[in-house]
């Protein structure tokens, strides 16, 4: 059994408008981050005469507990410099204010009454004293930094589907297939064809046939020539054999998608439309709550360069308003902050329901395993010791965010389709809709319904249904606006969320998706056929008095009256 889709008209570029614009910053000096060294340059004098003051505490105070919160302040100032020394260009003098750090930690827990003990105080002392003469001599040169900007990951890449297949055949249906959805494919039927283009222009997304016949294995042939050494773009691998060396293979090669044959089109064409989500998707959300403000807007650079957008927050206890407000993909917070410590501040945030799955990183110069481990227990998923390497900070924030936004999507979204599921999709118009009523703005909700599809199930089997099912999925992918809101409502019935859209405008975008639906062709054993829908919009206008759950109830209203209008139509509810 296979499924085809026949496009019966001309295919258009597919070009998400979700692209990530903050991310296209040229490479070049980083003025910004030069600026903020400097600024800590001019901070520095000040920070070690305090720890200066405070060491000479150690030696005034009569009593180990005489001397205590000096000595407190004294651990937090070495802490905080430790911390940040590095990250402005003086690796040494934060490995010493850190050596330093452990050291007074030490001499907190000794008992004042050894007779060490004023030795041990007279070293420590010398050694904080020291600390300014050790600052002149650890400086790096001024173009130590430069721009850690990152391309836009779609930079200098096609928005294109190349398709390596030496089965012509095969390969001109897979083509048809991936325009048929609005895609722009392009078949290679050898290796050379591929490689001499590829050396002009890159696409974003690659599927190529593992064995190319008397070519040999694609995966050898790509090493070979080191196609993919400075390529870009996203790869698939489909195979006639289920073998773990291939896929193994494949993986080393980065392979986003491993498919057999005979394929599940409808399977790929959504795995190729979920890479190029992926590679459109928004900027990473990053809330950084730190109180060394210069470090922070470090960091803030830092990760905005790279394409993300950065918030800080100095006052801890205003982090969960500011969760619920800029709703971060992941927070970086330090451990060891004035009044609330990191790990009770990521205790309070596991408390919400809605932050359970929030990544949670400390970025923190605390060296202890023991103590790394307590803060883990809190809550949080990561401990990066700070001065963190520029280039592994960004790499962590992206890979921790990229791992939290597929977890979210398994699970707030359908298997099959990779649209919301029903209590999602009811959240979200709950959602939307208290957003436009503030707003005074319009809303569309529309219910969709495949016609008879029974009769699909029953005729050809459940595994069509499926296929019928994802390209309706698909499709509304790819006709639909990025801003749209999708939903699975349940069997064969969808629903769709349009923001700040009205009944007219509603109306004719998906009644262009339900003309493009009936124009797809589906085959079972060699017999063709196709499959048509019924669509209801329910309108909400700023003053109107229904609610979330009524434009529900009207919109499924006007589907009644699509489907016993005759099928295979819109209905816009009291129109």
């Amino acid at each position: 059994m296979s499924t085809n889709f026949i496009p019966r008209r001309s295919s258009t570029r597919c070009e998400p408008s979700d692209s990530k614009q903050s991310g296209e910053v040229p490479m070049s000096t980083n003025d910004q981050l030069l600026a903020l060294r400097q600024k800590y340059k001019q901070t520095l004098p000040a920070t070690l005469a305090r720890i200066g003051i405070l060491a000479e505490s150690l030696v005034e105070g009569t009593s180990h507990e005489d001397a205590t919160p000096d000595r407190t302040a004294l651990s937090e100032a070495l802490h905080k410099l430790a911390g940040s020394a590095g990250s402005f260009g003086l690796p040494a003098l934060s490995a010493q204010a850190s050596r330093l750090d452990r050291q007074l930690e030490q001499l907190l827990a000794a008992d004042p009454q050894d007779d060490k003990y004023g030795l041990w105080i007279g070293r420590l002392v010398a050694e904080l004293r020291a600390l300014s003469h050790f600052a002149q001599t650890d400086r790096l040169p001024d173009d130590h930094y430069v721009s850690t900007a990152m391309n836009s990951p779609t930079q200098g890449l096609e928005p294109e589907v190349w398709l390596l297949e030496d089965d012509e055949l095969l390969g001109s249906s897979l083509v048809s297939h991936l325009e048929a959805f609005n895609f722009t494919a392009r078949l290679f039927t050898s290796y050379a064809d591929l490689s001499a283009a590829f050396a002009g222009q890159q696409p974003q997304v690659l599927v190529l046939d593992i064995l190319l016949g008397t070519e040999g294995r694609s995966v050898d042939r790509l090493r070979e020539t080191g196609l993919l050494k400075e390529a870009h773009s996203r790869l698939i691998f489909i195979s006639a054999r289920d073998d773990f060396s291939a896929r193994l293979q494949a993986a080393e090669l980065g392979a986003e998608g491993f498919f057999i044959k005979p394929l599940d089109i409808p399977r790929l064409v959504t795995r190729v439309e979920q890479v190029l989500t992926r590679l459109h998707a928004p900027a990473e959300r990053v809330l950084i709550v730190d109180d060394d403000e210069l470090l922070a807007q470090y960091y803030q650079e830092l990760l905005t360069r790279a394409g993300m957008q950065v918030e800080i927050l100095h006052d801890p206890a205003l982090t969960v308003e500011t969760l619920e407000r800029k709703l971060p993909d992941i927070v970086l917070m330090d451990l060891q902050m004035p009044e609330i410590s990191g790990q009770n501040l990521a205790a309070v945030i596991r408390q919400y329901d809605q932050w359970m799955g929030l990544p949670i990183v400390y970025l923190s110069a605390e060296h202890d395993p023991a103590q790394q481990l307590r803060a883990l227990n809190q809550g949080a998923d990561d401990f990066l010791t700070k001065p963190v390497d520029d280039a592994h900070l960004i790499t962590a924030v992206r890979s921790r965010v990229a791992r939290s936004r597929q977890l979210l999507e398994l699970m707030t979204k359908d298997s099959l389709t990779g649209l919301l599921k029903h209590a999602t999709i009811k959240e979200s118009l709950k959602r939307e809709w208290a957003m436009a009523k503030r707003k005074g703005e319009t809303l569309c909700v529309a219910m969709l319904d495949i016609d008879h599809f029974k009769q699909v199930n029953d005729r050809f089997g459940h595994a069509t249904g499926d296929e019928v099912i994802a390209s309706v999925a698909t499709l509304l992918r790819q006709r639909l606006r990025a801003t749209d809101i999708l939903g699975r409502y349940g069997g064969e019935e969808f629903a769709v969320v349009l923001a700040n859209c009205d009944a007219s405008a509603a109306a004719a975008l998906l009644d262009d998706f339900r003309r493009r639906f009936q124009e797809l062709q589906f085959s079972y054993e060699g017999e063709s056929f196709s499959v048509t829908i019924s669509i209801g919009v329910a309108e909400y206008r700023p003053g109107m008095e229904v609610d979330a759950d009524a434009l529900l109830v009207n919109a499924d209203k006007a589907l009644y009256q699509a489907k016993t209008s005759g099928r295979n139509r819109l209905q816009v509810y009291g129109g």
